[in-house]
């Protein structure tokens, strides 16, 4: 987990936005993770082994990903339900079998130093949820993001499932889940939390550029009956709102976060993790 000392820190949490005292959540209140937005996408071709495995060497906490359903029912990992964006090909997923699916690779190699420009273009085929958690899961814990679901009938139980049978429910031995799942699709959540209540949730949430977060206290009641937490669109937030939920027992995150200034900005307004496709952003002090 990230931590690191700053006069911006100090100076705002100075200024009376600190976390509720009484924090009954399956997130711990006092640490600020470092989410690996589709992987180290910066780097690496989003949501491709070469992008997980990267974010795990940059030390993430966890990594985010996206999931969608193949035609022969099976969780593969991609952001899109069309394969258009990402690949040399098109068509949607939900027409696809994982046998076609792997004759797909990423299509746009990313350079800079840090991208492995020794790895054959194998490692870069669509993976799937299995091949995703066998590769990295033993250090870095994943937020799963669910979409397309009225297209995926059933998707939110084989999640479930999975989870179960990999045995990603719970904490890990320092009290971090390993898996959280987020959508901004509040009926698929719900149905996560009615199959299997020890999954922690967040609920995703998005503002128009210039607008303040603000969520009413109706919606808010709402929330805390499903999920732990809410994903934020980062420009959004402010250390009054960010307090106010912390005060609801409500976990804050903020995506999608690339500049230095702004984490530490964040940082100091006690979320509780950033999305960001640059999970080395923010360094350790020495």
């Amino acid at each position: 987990m990230k931590k690191m000392a700053s006069v911006l820190i100090g100076t705002i949490l100075m200024s009376g936005c600190s976390m509720s005292s009484t924090w009954d959540n399956q997130i711990p209140k006092d640490e600020f993770l470092v989410v690996a937005h589709r992987g180290a996408s910066t780097y690496e071709p989003e949501n491709t082994l070469p992008a997980f495995k990267l974010a795990e060497n940059l030390d993430a906490d966890y990594i985010e990903l996206d999931i969608q359903l193949t035609k022969d029912g099976e969780l593969v990992v991609m952001h899109d339900k069309d394969v258009k964006r990402t690949t040399e090909s098109e068509g949607k997923i939900q027409q696809a079998t994982v046998a076609e699916l792997k004759q797909l690779t990423a299509d746009e190699k990313k350079g800079g130093e840090k991208a492995d420009h020794t790895l054959p273009e194998e490692a870069y085929k669509v993976p799937t949820l299995k091949e995703v958690i066998d590769a990295v899961g033993e250090r870095v814990h994943f937020i799963i993001e669910l979409k397309n679901t009225k297209e995926y009938i059933g998707i939110e139980a084989k999640l479930v499932e999975f989870l179960e049978e990999h045995a990603l429910i719970g904490p890990d031995q320092n009290g971090l889940p390993k898996v959280i799942v987020h959508s901004f699709n509040k009926r698929a959540l719900k149905q996560i939390h009615k199959l299997h209540p020890d999954i922690p949730l967040l609920q995703l949430i998005s503002f128009d550029e210039g607008e303040e977060a603000k969520v009413d206290e109706k919606e808010v009641q709402d929330i805390q009956r499903y999920a732990k937490g809410i994903g934020v669109t980062y420009e959004a937030l402010t250390p009054a709102f960010v307090n106010t939920m912390h005060g609801e027992n409500l976990a804050v995150f903020a995506y999608t976060v690339n500049d230095e200034t702004a984490a530490l900005r964040l940082q100091a307004m006690g979320v509780n993790g950033i999305h960001t496709d640059q999970p080395d952003l923010l360094k350790e002090d020495e």
